[in-house]
């Protein structure tokens, strides 16, 4: 007996399983607070659908919306509609949500929806399971209630009156910007996709400023204007890309034209008529001050400099091509420097009567078109400088090439909208848009959760 007493054996066995009392209850309080975890996650889930559906309906009913239909339910509706096909009905909530799929819960257990908007622009979402504990009781826990909060913004973009479709939207040294009633945007989404350099950048007035990318700004403080991380901007006259693209010589031959134009003249009959039967194109521009009418088809690298006063309304400058003459043929450029005074503006429709057969399918497209420039990347681009005024009213549309106001120029009081494989404001340029009516600019929103 004495010698069994004094046995040693099993005493750790004894100790082990002592310790593993508090050790396995540490573990299953652990699990509990793992299934509070993936509760957390998925009422965070139906409390982010249920914000951004509320935002969606918010952005729909606003006066003003015509892309999507004013909602004949109700904010809250909406809400707790996407909140139920996520598994989370507010508690005593007899409606019967189409997708719904919430089920009886566990006695003890219940659930709460609450949609509310805050302001004029967001709406929150706060979705909460209020269900018993089991090993928290030890805690001094009865129940535990696990919330999750979402919150989305409806956010607005003025329609851009410009536009880069590929590179950055750069300004640099002094450039100032008034346009309150439309956006500028970039569809570029490098860090930079707005680029703000320069110390005298004023773009105050502009009515929104916008990124599919990031800003970058240097001595300044821009991009707190800015609208980062924005959905694309679509190419409105994407489709005159490849009619304008296939146009060949033989494309203006007829009536009695042969071609190229004998002396500068629009295709076609221009307001008021003139000569009908010119189906043509032209291959250099003239010197010295013009008044133009009518939609011009052009070819070369076209210069606008001096002093000459080019004016004109209901004008449409095409240029034509790569390729259009001949396989070495590079395609029109325009350049526009020194201190040329520019008046032109945009035709409000343009008729089949005045564009090549080959164009007839796109012509809805060129209404309020002053300029395009298909010309590839290898060349400049369209560059307005030195100290040239212009007043450009209607679309400047270059899609493959940047356009850059550098110098002085200055765009004055109009209603311009530039669209171009990327737009460089820089220098001391001026660029007013102050002309463009705040009805002629389609206000585009989005949705961004940002709680």
């Amino acid at each position: 007996m004495l010698k069994m007493l004094r046995c040693r054996r099993g005493s750790t066995a004894f100790a082990t399983v002592v310790a593993l009392v508090p050790l396995v209850g540490a573990m299953a309080l652990g699990g509990e607070a793992g299934s509070w975890y993936v509760t957390k996650q998925r009422a965070q889930n139906a409390a982010d659908a249920a914000a951004y559906s509320g935002g969606l309906w918010l952005a729909c009913s606003a006066a003003g919306s015509s892309s999507c239909p004013a909602d004949a339910q109700t904010m809250d509706y909406r809400g707790k509609q996407y909140a139920s096909q996520n598994a989370f009905c507010n508690a005593g909530d007899s409606t019967t949500y189409p997708g719904s799929r919430c089920i009886t819960l566990a006695s003890g257990t219940s659930q709460s929806v609450a949609i509310a908007a805050e302001g004029s622009d967001s709406v929150r979402a706060t979705v909460g399971q209020t269900q018993p504990a089991y090993l928290a009781k030890l805690l001094g826990l009865s129940t535990v209630t696990i919330n999750a909060t979402a919150v989305a913004r409806v956010i607005q973009l003025a329609n851009p009156c410009v536009l880069s479709l590929v590179d950055p939207l750069s300004f640099q040294g002094s450039t100032t910007v008034t346009s309150p009633n439309c956006g500028l945007a970039s569809n570029s989404t490098a860090s930079n996709s707005l680029d703000f350099t320069g110390n005298g950048l004023d773009v105050s007035n502009a009515g929104s400023i916008s990124g599919q990318g990031g800003c970058a700004q240097t001595g300044g403080s821009q991009c707190s204007k800015a609208i980062t991380y924005s959905p694309a901007v679509p190419d409105p006259l994407s489709g005159l890309n490849a009619a304008i693209s296939a146009l060949t010589k033989a494309s203006f031959t007829g009536g009695n034209g042969n071609g190229a134009c004998s002396s500068f003249k629009a295709y076609g009959p221009p307001n008021p008529p003139a000569n009908t039967t010119d189906r043509c194109y032209n291959t250099t521009w003239p010197s010295g001050d013009v008044t133009l009418n009518g939609v011009y088809f052009l070819t070369g690298d076209i210069k606008i400099n001096g002093g000459p006063i080019i004016s004109g309304t209901g004008v449409t400058l095409i240029l034509l091509p790569p390729k259009f003459l001949s396989n070495g043929d590079k395609g029109a450029s325009l350049t526009i420097t020194g201190n040329p005074t520019i008046q032109l503006t945009a035709p409000d429709t343009v008729t089949t009567a005045q564009v090549p057969p080959a164009l007839a399918s796109v012509v809805g497209l060129m209404s309020k078109l002053l300029i395009y420039d298909p010309e590839p990347y290898s060349k400049n681009g369209i560059n307005i400088s030195g100290n040239t005024s212009s007043y450009f009213k209607g679309v400047m549309y270059v899609p493959n090439t940047p356009v850059t106001y550098t110098g002085s120029a200055t765009s004055s009081g109009t209603c311009t909208e530039v669209i171009a494989y990327a737009v460089t404001l820089s220098g001391n340029s001026s660029f007013d848009n102050s002309g463009c009516p705040a009805s002629s600019k389609i206000v585009s929103k989005y949705v961004r959760l940002v709680q």
